[in-house]
This record gives structure tokens, sequence and C-alpha cells, in this order.
């Protein structure tokens, strides 16, 4: 029984190995990605999906930008938007309504619009502030969601 039991854990062992690649092409980004990264085999897989999925640390990874997963692009860009638009509401509705000005070309280049892109990013700004600000007691993160979604449509 013990032979037999060896011989089915090697065998899944050179399964593994033979078509295996690293844990962190399998597994990803999280924990065991981390800790694995260069292990091959099914063994190594299983483990590093184990570390990946205790504590729900791969899913944290993924939204926070930690343990080597990266922070999605576009999210990142929104947390810097949004820490701009807080600090800078009066003169960013100020440079909208005008369709111009320094905090609006800083908001363009936080949002990584082309240069060639930017007066019809200004324009439709400009066109929709009574949507971006609908009222004076509009928070930071309204004004970010209209934008991105202005955004979207450029």
């Amino acid at each position: 029984m013990k032979k037999a039991i060896f011989a089915l854990i090697v065998s899944f062992m050179m399964v593994g190995t033979a078509t295996a690649a690293t844990v962190r092409q399998d597994c990803g980004c999280g924990l065991g990605g981390m800790a694995l990264a260069q292990k091959e085999g099914l063994i190594w897989n299983l483990v590093g999906t184990f570390l990946n999925g205790i504590s729900a640390n791969q899913t944290f990874a993924m939204t926070s930008g930690t343990l080597d997963c990266g922070q999605p692009t576009k999210l990142a860009m929104l947390d810097k938007m949004n820490v701009f638009v807080a600090g800078n509401m009066d003169n960013l509705a100020i440079d909208i309504a005008q369709g111009q000005g320094e905090s609006l070309d800083a908001l363009a280049e936080i949002a990584n619009i082309p240069v060639q892109k930017r007066p019809a990013f200004f324009a439709a700004l400009q066109n929709n502030f009574d949507t971006i600000y609908p009222t004076t007691e509009i928070t930071n993160d309204t004004v970010v969601k209209s934008i991105a979604n202005i955004m979207d449509t450029i």
C-alpha cells in the first residue's frame, strides 16, 4: 500500500513537472506567487494556490496593487485624480467653465490625456460642466466619476 501511494505521488510530481510552468505563471500574483515564484510542478502549484487563497491575500493584492499584482492602471489614475480634485475643486470648476487653465492642464496630465486630444477633452468637460458640477454641494468623488465618464466618450 505504501509503495502504491509513493508511486502515485511520484507520478503526480512527474506529470506536474512535465507540463508545468512556474508557480508565478500558473498561480499569478499574491503570496504564493511571491514566495514560490520560480518553483515548478503540481505540488508547488497547489501550495502556491493555497498560499494565494488563505486570508484572501490575492484578492486584496489585486485591489491594492501589492504582492507583485500591480494596481490596475485606470484605478491608479482615478485615485490620483481624486486626490487632485479634492485639493483643487474650486480652481478646477473655474477652469472647466472656461475650457482652459492650469488646473485643467494638470488634470489632463494626471489622466494621461495625449496632448493632441486635450482640446477635445477640455471642450467636452466645458460642455458638460452642469453634469460635473450639478450643485455647490458636490463631492470630489462625484466630480471624478463624472469626468471619468466623459473621458470614456473621447
